[in-house]
């Protein structure tokens, strides 16, 4: 049995099924104008269900990622029902002497943390709460935050306390009696006098915990201890400069992305709109179709409203990279719209409305099914991504393009049978009511008439590119393109901050810049969980084997070394030696020793466990401790992840995980470019699937296909030299470039595939007659709907212009320029249609005769 040949098989099928959907459409077409208005108003109903996610954690982890993992074990560890945030505050002086090392400012600076501590009360809903008083107290960490930054300003400058040979201050290390502050985690831009005193300090940093307080979430107690303090911040911090940084205000900051973005859609629809109308204009009033392009606008706006309302209604929430979706459904819906009309205007205007339209829909019906059906199928891979911010854009701009499809072949073609009924009446494509003399409907029926725009294409531009100098001139300019385009892939790399999530104007710029140049460079503070601790009473020898972990910990190239620890287990082993007791006492002398008045706090990293004998007795099951780090960018911290975790996979015994902050920042990053080339690798075989099964002839599918890949690497590759790293944002504009470089490819592709000229020459020009000007007033809507892009005040944004300028740009390069010249210089002979040349005529020509309007 021979197998079937999956070449165009689909084509000549849906061709003829297209074709009688024509008809059908054009004998009901309001009931296909008004039945998508109806579904529109009733999806759209799921608007009201819309929930915004904000959680970066959520967002910009791997779904199966250990740092999710990490996360609950150190929001855990105080209690599963314990909610805690944190609050970073950053102190440097606003005058010329950057020294924050005087008597004047110390004080300023202690009294602050003070004041927040015992004085500072807060508004939560109405109700007036102080923040150490009443907040902290549930969370013992929170009361005793910055005590490192009082008890060196009040040490400084006390002579008493200096003398006593029990108190050193010196750097990084600061002995006080029996306790040893590392000063890194508080002190940044420290310079020293040559005898290794601290001369200058530029820079104090105070780290606050914040717990949540009854009904209120950590976040919302964040939320109103940041509105105090910068309410009194100018005040008690005089001629001193202070950022802050929380998850709370980073949220916030990252809203205003969408808040800024918004306003401009309806910029983007009247540019759209006024482009569409004046593109569409043919220079009569009775063909020109005005009307029918404000209709695909806005048949792409129902598209919006009805897969936004499907998505928010199944649970599906908004995350502000949506925010670029109506943009992008805007502009690559339109172009379906020009596919359509373009395709009307290529009919004989003698012929009936319903014979113009169900011819059509036999062209244009198959070319926008091929194109969506790719871009769809792009991002429904994007959709799996594992992490959740590419995996809900990509929903929410997949789901869109199939309505705008759906609408398309809908609402959009009722609208144009009753346009076409209008022109065969030869009414005023405008003032739908006005009758036009008889002399502009005989002008407007001329069987030979053809459009500016299909001449210049077709006997300007065809002709050029088929010259032979033309071509090897564009051979060797496509020689420098992809050299380049290879170069820029070539140049990103791996790399998320979030100072590219938020706006450029906010106030959290300033401390990520300090935290990625100062703060982790100078001492980054690692928590370190042992969620199985040994019993160290009945297991005595795993105290060598707990310290040899802490000791490779600390044994790291990037680790700021012993002095950087806090473990209580070191200072009880050397309290341990004034006792005469055996190990069988392990605990009940530690009970004693986190008693002492110098060691109080290493209670709150301590949680005790009750044994499973009759005694009662208890054992720490599970501890913290900290150690830090010093790291220069983000690869680095990537690296330092992964140091941590193998050294951690060495002893699963203590099921010990290594917790900061930012961590899963670097777990995506870890997987960004393993998702990106699998993303792409799976994009561009359904690519080949979809051309083998609308285009027979095997030489074009390849070239279109090669486009297709030329044009996503010159969109990364460009979008590289252009500023952009190898981050979520960059993952999803690669991703959307493969679903807008379809459009162009595959257009072209596929009408150079349908034409019936045999002649090479011929059959480029007849190609691009017809389909030249649609492509590039997609290219040009596109742009029109991107630019205003790039007035948004957001990196993130403007990342996504790039890329769709980017986009429009190499795809009418490919689409006008390279795909036609390569096809015929290396695929002149293809002709799948050849054999069936006559077939087609004859029973074109049928389809030709003039028929009774169904009018």
């Amino acid at each position: 049995m021979s197998c079937m040949n999956p070449f165009g098989i689909l084509q000549d099928w849906l061709a003829h099924k297209f074709y009688h959907y024509g008809l059908f459409v054009s004998k009901h077409p309001r009931i296909f104008t008004v039945f998508p208005l109806i579904l529109t108003a009733f999806l759209s109903l799921g608007i009201f269900n819309v929930r915004t996610e904000d959680d970066l954690r959520f967002l910009y982890s791997p779904q199966a990622s250990q740092s999710r993992v990490e996360y609950q074990i150190h929001k855990s560890f105080s209690g599963d029902s314990t909610n805690s945030s944190f609050l970073s505050i950053t102190v440097e002086s606003a005058t010329e002497d950057k020294n924050l090392l005087s008597k004047e400012r110390g004080d300023i600076i202690k009294n602050f943390n003070r004041w927040i501590l015992n004085e500072m009360e807060i508004d939560l809903n109405g109700e007036k709460v102080k923040f150490g008083g009443n907040i902290c107290k549930s969370e013992e960490p929170c009361g005793l935050s910055n005590t490192i930054v009082e008890i060196f300003f009040d040490t400084y400058w006390n002579k008493k306390l200096l003398a006593d040979p029990r108190i050193e201050i010196s750097y990084p290390m600061m002995k006080f009696f029996e306790n040893k502050f590392f000063l890194p985690t508080h002190m940044y831009g420290v310079k020293l006098k040559p005898n290794r005193d601290i001369d200058a300090i530029e820079m104090v940093h105070m780290f606050y915990m914040v717990p949540s307080y009854e009904q209120h979430l950590a976040d919302d107690v964040c939320a109103a201890v940041v509105e105090a303090i910068r309410d009194s911040v100018e005040k008690r911090l005089p001629q001193l400069q202070t950022s802050m940084f929380s998850l709370s205000i980073l949220k916030e900051e990252m809203q205003k992305n969408a808040t800024f973005t918004i306003p401009f859609i309806p910029l983007t629809v009247f540019l759209l709109i006024t482009f569409s109308v004046i593109s569409c204009m043919t220079g009569d009033w009775i063909t020109s179709k005005p009307i029918e392009a404000t209709v695909g606008v806005f048949t792409s706006t129902l598209a919006i409203f009805s897969s936004a309302g499907v998505l928010f209604a199944i649970g599906t929430p908004f995350v502000h990279q949506v925010t670029v979706m109506p943009f992008l459904a805007l502009a690559i819906g339109v172009d379906d719209t020009f596919v359509m009309l373009g395709a009307w205007q290529d009919t004989k205007r003698t012929l009936s409305p319903e014979k113009r339209m169900a011819l059509t829909l036999e062209e244009a019906g198959c070319a926008i099914s091929v194109t969506t059906l790719t871009s769809v199928l792009s991002f429904s891979i994007g959709t799996y991504s594992s992490t959740p911010a590419i995996s809900i854009f990509c929903k929410f701009i997949a789901l869109a393009l199939f309505f705008d499809w759906f609408y398309q072949l809908t609402f959009f073609a009722g609208v144009m049978v009753l346009g076409g009924r209008r022109e065969a009446a030869g009414y005023h494509s405008i003032f739908v009511w006005k009758r036009m003399s008889k002399e502009e409907i005989e002008k407007a029926k001329q069987p030979d008439a053809i459009s500016p725009t299909r001449y210049l294409f077709e006997n300007k531009l065809a002709p050029f590119l088929c010259k032979p100098s033309t071509r090897m001139v564009l051979v060797l300019i496509y020689g420098v393109y992809i050299a380049t385009a290879f170069y820029g892939c070539s140049l990103l790399t791996p790399n998320l901050t979030p100072s590219r999530l938020v706006v450029d104007d906010s106030p959290l710029i300033h401390y990520l810049h300090l935290a990625e140049n100062h703060i982790w460079a100078e001492g980054l503070i690692g928590l370190v969980y042992v969620n199985d601790a040994p019993d160290f009473a009945k297991h005595p020898d795993q105290i060598d084997r707990m310290l040899k972990f802490v000791s490779e910990l600390e044994s790291t190239p990037y680790s700021m070394g012993p002095n950087s620890t806090r473990i209580w287990l070191r200072d009880f082993n050397d309290y341990r030696q004034f006792f005469a007791e055996d190990d069988s006492r392990f605990y009940q002398t530690l009970k004693s020793f986190v008693h002492v008045s110098f060691n109080t706090h290493w209670a709150s990293n301590l949680k005790w466990k009750p044994r499973s004998n009759e005694t009662g007795d208890e054992y720490v099951n599970k501890f913290f401790f900290t150690t830090a780090f010093a790291i220069n960018g983000w690869n680095v911290r990537t690296d330092l992840l992964l140091l941590w975790r193998n050294i951690t996979a060495k002893y699963p015994e203590f099921d010990a995980y290594v917790f900061d902050e930012n961590n899963f920042y670097s777990d995506q990053m870890l997987e960004l470019q393993t998702t990106t080339l699998q993303s792409l690798g799976t994009a561009i075989l359904t690519l080949i699937s979809v051309c083998i099964l609308f285009v027979a002839e095997s030489s074009i599918v390849f070239w279109v296909v090669f486009t297709l890949i030329s044009m996503d690497i010159g969109t990364a590759g460009f979008l590289s030299l252009w500023g952009a790293d190898l981050e979520p944002t960059t993952v999803v504009n690669i991703l959307m470039s493969i679903g807008q470089c379809i459009d162009f490819a595959t257009h072209v592709g596929y009408r150079i595939y349908r034409s019936e000229k045999k002649d090479p020459t011929d059959r480029i020009r007849d190609s691009l007659g017809a389909i030249g000007w649609p492509v590039l007033q997609g290219g040009l809507a596109t742009l029109l709907a991107i630019l205003v892009m790039i007035r948004v005040p957001s990196n993130a944004v403007r990342m996504f212009a790039r890329t769709s300028i980017l986009v429009v740009a190499t795809g009418l390069f490919h689409g006008l320029l390279i795909l036609p010249v390569i096809v015929r210089s290396f695929a002149s002979d293809a002709a799948a249609h050849s054999d069936k040349l006559e077939e087609i005529a004859r029973k074109k020509a049928l389809k030709d005769k003039p028929t009774k309007s169904l009018d």
